[in-house]
């Protein structure tokens, strides 16, 4: 298996120091030690850097906190932040740069270590494979996207001549709805929580398991009241339902109600193409 590359930023050598002789024994690579942000912004592009430990207190004109953000705009690379302040202010300010942990120093074993990487890294690698399926999600939407013709130039043209599409919209039935077990469904309402990508990547995540709304929330990347606004329109579908345990609300899949959707979904193109 290929060792994990890591950098650790941190003014302090023999803290540094330390720290690398336990990722070592964790069969971890460090294979840079810098002391400031500065430093690590200019040697990073010339590493294949897979994780970096970041004290938020640094020596030079950045802090940990600021060179997070710098690195989280320009490179994708997980941070875990590496700090003695645990104090609400500090860590209110840390999560603006969006790190994937912080550990408490002193650190004095593997211990200390070794169960915050293995999330970060974790949690990094879901990330991406939900921005790559984001990415293709969006490739495929463009195509039911009038607006958005992916169409060469000579076949564009006479369809904005001929204008098509505002005879479509005429054409359209906006409150397409189905009756189905005395209950009547819009169609287009359900279509709409496909459209969205972060309620499509939500509906993606609850495939496999339950979570909570802050889970949800920090794999999807935006707020607490984003992520809830989006959880309540899954909600009024029915595709999610949430139940409390102890003080958490989790969520999951309503299956039978995606698999009603799917079967009126289908039974609605085999009419139109009838």
């Amino acid at each position: 298996m290929t060792q994990i590359k890591v950098m650790i930023v941190e003014d302090e050598l023999i803290t540094a120091e330390a720290i690398s002789i336990l990722l070592k024994k964790l069969n971890y690579d460090p294979i840079a030690i810098v002391p400031s942000g500065e430093e690590a912004i200019s040697k990073i592009r010339n590493l294949n850097l897979d994780l970096i430990l970041m004290d938020i207190i640094l020596a030079g004109t950045m802090d940990g906190i600021e060179t997070a953000q710098f690195i989280n705009t320009n490179y994708n690379i997980p941070i875990i932040f590496i700090t003695a302040y645990g104090d609400k202010k500090t860590l209110d300010r840390a999560k603006l740069s969006e790190p994937y942990g912080y550990i408490v120093k002193p650190i004095t074993n593997e211990d200390d270590l070794l169960p915050t990487i293995e999330l970060a890294m974790y949690n990094h690698e879901v990330k991406n494979k939900l921005k790559k399926d984001h990415e293709k999600f969006e490739q495929i939407k463009q195509l039911f996207q009038p607006d958005k013709l992916i169409l060469p130039s000579q076949v564009k043209k006479p369809l904005e001549k001929r204008n098509y599409l505002e005879q479509a919209k005429e054409d359209l039935d906006p409150m397409l709805e189905i009756e189905t077990l005395g209950e009547k469904i819009n169609l287009v309402e359900w279509l709409k929580s496909f459209s969205n990508p972060d309620r499509f990547l939500i509906l993606e995540l609850l495939k496999s398991q339950s979570l909570k709304l802050d889970e949800i929330q920090m794999l999807i990347g935006k707020s607490q009241s984003t992520s809830s606004h989006h959880i309540k329109k899954l909600e009024k579908t029915g595709f999610i339902k949430g139940w409390k345990n102890g003080k958490y609300i989790y969520y999951s899949l309503n299956k039978p109600k995606l698999m009603e959707f799917v079967y009126l979904w289908e039974n609605w193109i085999k009419n139109l193409s009838s």
